[in-house]
């Protein structure tokens, strides 16, 4: 079987944990989403098949998201040391919260598997090859400022990039490195958001505000930093088309 069937064939054996609200089939669940985008694309899906796969990944986003966060923010308030009380009591009134959230979920029908196409690895080297110009394109602006926005976007779309070089091996290592200090920097985001809107753990909410900025800014300059290689590997696969 391709990855293009084992795709939608996971996802239906991941089918009855994910009504239960199961953390990590809600995880799997949002990964096996974004395979099939890029599965999707490349095959040139019909709108109803791109549909299905949407609304899978819209359905659990919210509840994967407070997932990550309540995490992240578990993880915070160990470092800086909090009560076992205060962290007993985080844990349980986030879970009522993360409930709540499951309980408003309306999950579609399973999504069906992405049909191959012919010439596949062929759609997807042409796939890549637009995808690496446009990455180096976009990191020239991307790179000129600290605002949010563009590097959320940059993210999306090196994740993109990520997942259609799987379809015909592994990514490239410093696609990988950039993506994880890109993932940091947008669970900062996150859960600078959330306190913002959320009169979660109000004690510690300025600490945690803080180390969140400083955690944002310390991942962005660290894509800066690995950005050369990653440059260099984008710039082969543009030198290859």
């Amino acid at each position: 079987m391709t990855s293009f069937g084992k795709t939608a064939k996971t996802l239906k054996k991941l089918w009855p944990a994910l009504e239960e609200g199961d953390v990590k089939a809600i995880h799997e669940a949002r990964k096996l989403t974004r395979k099939a985008q890029a599965q999707l694309r490349i095959a040139s899906a019909p709108k109803r098949t791109k549909r299905a796969w949407r609304d899978v990944r819209r359905a659990v986003a919210p509840v994967r998201d407070r997932d990550a966060s309540g995490e992240l923010l578990l993880t915070v308030l160990k470092d800086l040391k909090v009560p076992q009380e205060t962290l007993d009591q985080f844990q349980t009134d986030w879970e009522a919260a993360r409930q709540r959230t499951f309980a408003e979920v309306e999950l579609p029908e399973p999504p069906s598997a992405v049909n191959r196409p012919k010439h596949w690895k062929a759609r997807v080297e042409e796939a890549l090859c637009s995808d690496a110009h446009e990455l180096i394109r976009e990191a020239n602006q991307v790179f000129q400022t600290s605002a949010v926005e563009p590097w959320h976007e940059w993210r999306k779309h090196l994740k993109r990039y990520r997942y259609t070089a799987e379809l015909v091996g592994e990514a490239p290592n410093a696609v990988l490195q950039v993506l994880e200090q890109l993932g940091r920097m947008q669970d900062a985001q996150v859960v600078q958001d959330l306190l913002s809107q959320e009169g979660w753990v109000p004690q510690y909410r300025e600490a945690i505000l803080g180390r969140e900025a400083a955690a944002q800014r310390e991942a962005q300059e660290r894509v800066r930093e690995l950005w050369p290689a990653l440059h260099d590997a984008l710039k082969a696969v543009v030198a290859g088309c």
